[in-house]
């Protein structure tokens, strides 16, 4: 039996190197694809679940020389009943592909799981000439551990007795095959990478040294919305955005003038080549491209940087014309071409550019260009873990979480997500860089800024950002509602709260008292689980208290020190005015627990008291 620790150590790794967005089984599956099959990262992707309606089906691969399937079903489970239950999402995975291979047909094409949708793919071109399928249960248990129990053996009878079984027998003079495996997880190196043709237009390319340049290139959108369903969101990765269409702004600016393009062309009313006139285009990255044909690009790992929106529009029109069965719309459809830019060959930093400057019709905010960088990542799956949503990407939390597969990963979410501002902005408080939590936006000016604040310690501390974020909300209602006093309301402190710093001073204070003060340790282990969508009521009633205790002699210091609002306050005078008040506070940096750094609050304390 393999460690499960080892198992969580390498999907952890995984997930950060490469932003894989799967379940824990789903993401090991793709991991043991890669090492026992020696296909590449992008192959096991899109060989591989990354949600539901996989009909029992987490990986599969298809050896060409060999004629044969492996059907996969991951189970990351100690309990040695759970990974047995992984035996039925088989038979689940076996009738489905009874009825594909046999008859031809499936009852529904499966094109929002990416897994799925290729496995159908490809079995639409080999079931002619399938000989053997191999059904495969991975898990943490050795064959020896799984095989004499009755679960597996029935399993077997099932399978003898099915029609794929006589059916492989008889018309292919193969046979069905039974394996149980511990998970793979001794790297190796892939025997190729996958490639992905599209239609060029010779002659057409750039050169921005020997091995970068760019390519024009008449792409059918039906072969966009084809990879998209074949790469599912992976496709976007490279993208500062996942998908706006959610907005309504968006909605009246993007998706009504394509889709009232797609209709003209598929009623009919116009030709199909007047898209291309309307529609700028996408542009697609990729890391190789070959061209052994004049009229044909072969790309490496392509992803879209620009046409997002364009792509997943024309995916949701598309699947409208299948339900409704309209063999002419879906015809003509099909006829449609997009122009693209093929980005191959540039490294990191002129892909960022190149995405920024592709973008700029849909303005991109500061904090987006490092919505790829390694600490994002690893900061939204740390979040993951305790079941909050981090928006690394805008659009994101709209775009995944309608989907029910993706939302029961995050219990604790509460229809909302942290902010990669937000976020930035707090850890700039904490640290003591006020004009960073005064203005965030400025964090993300360059990568230094940048790097200052969100640092490993970042990805480490996930409940500290949750009940931070918590306290952050209630610190800044419960000002506003401190100050609607009367005897504030109609003097000239409003004056001097509206100013940025001291309200970045005051904010600070308020989530390191809350978050060190012996006196808030139930709210600490209260509003550190889950993630609120507006501030408690409860906790900013708390804070209008703590208000209470700096409010005015803030007032009062401002007061004398600006000579009743006459001459701007220094820099050190704040700094040291509201250092004192830190140390009237019971603030203590040196020996006190420090949110984001190696003093942070061991929460599992807190979730020990409440079993």
């Amino acid at each position: 039996m393999i460690e499960k620790d080892l198992c969580l150590k390498a999907i952890k790794a995984f997930r950060i190197k490469h932003g894989v967005e799967a379940s824990d089984e789903n993401t090991i599956a793709t991991i043991h694809l890669m090492n026992a099959h020696g296909v590449d990262l992008h192959a096991a992707q899109d060989q591989s679940s990354r949600s539901g309606n996989d009909h029992g089906i987490d990986a599969w691969y298809y050896s060409d020389e060999d004629r044969e399937l492996y059907v996969y079903q991951s189970k990351l489970s100690e309990s040695r009943s759970l990974a047995l239950s992984g035996l039925s999402d088989l038979s689940d995975a076996r009738l489905w592909l009874e009825q594909l291979i046999i008859e031809g047909t499936v009852d529904v094409v499966p094109s929002d799981n990416q897994c799925l949708y290729n496995l159908y793919l490809k079995l639409s071109k080999e079931r002619a000439t399938i000989r053997k399928i191999d059904f495969r249960l991975i898990t943490l248990f050795n064959e020896n551990e799984l095989e004499d129990n009755a679960e597996y053996d029935e399993f077997v009878k099932l399978l003898v007795a099915s029609p794929l079984n006589a059916f492989i027998q008889k018309e292919r003079n193969g046979k069905l095959a039974i394996e149980l495996l511990e998970y793979d997880l001794e790297g190796r190196v892939p025997g190729g990478f996958k490639t992905y043709p599209i239609t060029k237009i010779p002659e057409t390319r750039l050169y921005l040294r020997q091995s970068a340049h760019l390519d024009l290139a008449y792409v059918p959108l039906y072969s966009l919305v084809e990879l998209y369903r074949q790469r599912g969101n992976v496709l976007f990765d490279k993208n500062v955005r996942l998908s706006i269409i959610g907005k309504k702004q968006a909605r009246d600016r993007l998706v009504h003038p394509l889709e009232s393009t797609l209709d003209m062309i598929t009623s009919g009313e116009v030709s199909p080549n007047i898209f291309p006139f309307y529609h700028v285009g996408v542009t697609i990255a990729a890391t190789t491209a070959t061209d052994a044909q004049t009229d044909l690009l072969t790309l490496a790992a392509p992803s879209i940087i620009n046409g997002c929106q364009t792509i997943t529009i024309a995916n949701e029109y598309f699947k409208r014309l299948e339900r409704s069965k309209k063999d002419d719309a879906i015809a003509r459809f099909k006829q449609i071409k997009v122009i693209a830019k093929v980005v191959v060959g540039t490294t990191d930093e002129e892909l960022k550019e190149i995405t920024n400057a592709n973008n700029r019709q849909n303005p991109i905010e500061n904090w987006q260009l490092f919505s790829n960088d390694s600490i994002h990542i690893a900061i939204e799956y740390a979040l993951k873990d305790v079941g909050i949503f981090y928006e690394r990407q805008a659009g994101k939390f709209d775009s995944l979480m309608k989907n029910a597969d993706t939302a029961k990963h995050y219990p604790h979410t509460n229809g909302t997500s942290i902010a990669v501002e937000r976020l930035g902005q707090i850890i700039a408080l904490i640290r003591g860089q006020l004009s960073w939590g005064a203005k965030p936006s400025e964090i993300f000016l360059n990568k230094e800024s940048h790097d200052k604040i969100f640092d490993r310690t970042a990805a480490k501390c996930p409940r500290d950002a949750v009940f931070c974020v918590n306290v952050h909300m209630a610190s800044r209602r419960g000002l506003e509602r401190y100050l609607w006093q009367p005897s504030y309301a109609n003097s000239n402190a409003l004056k001097i709260f509206v100013k940025p710093m001291i309200r970045a001073h005051l904010f600070r204070l308020a989530i390191l008292y809350f978050y060190q003060h012996d006196g808030k340790d139930s709210e600490r282990g209260e509003y550190s689980r889950d993630l609120l969508k507006k501030a408690s009521k409860t906790l900013v009633e708390q804070m209008e208290g703590f208000y209470l205790k700096v409010v005015s002699k803030t007032k009062n210091w401002y007061l004398e020190e600006s000579k009743n609002l006459e001459i701007d306050v220094s820099k050190k005078s704040m700094d040291s005015f509201f250092s004192g008040l830190e140390t009237e506070l019971g603030i203590d940096f040196n020996d006190g627990c420090v949110p984001f750094s190696a003093k942070s609050i061991d929460w599992t304390q807190y979730d020990e008291e409440k079993v």
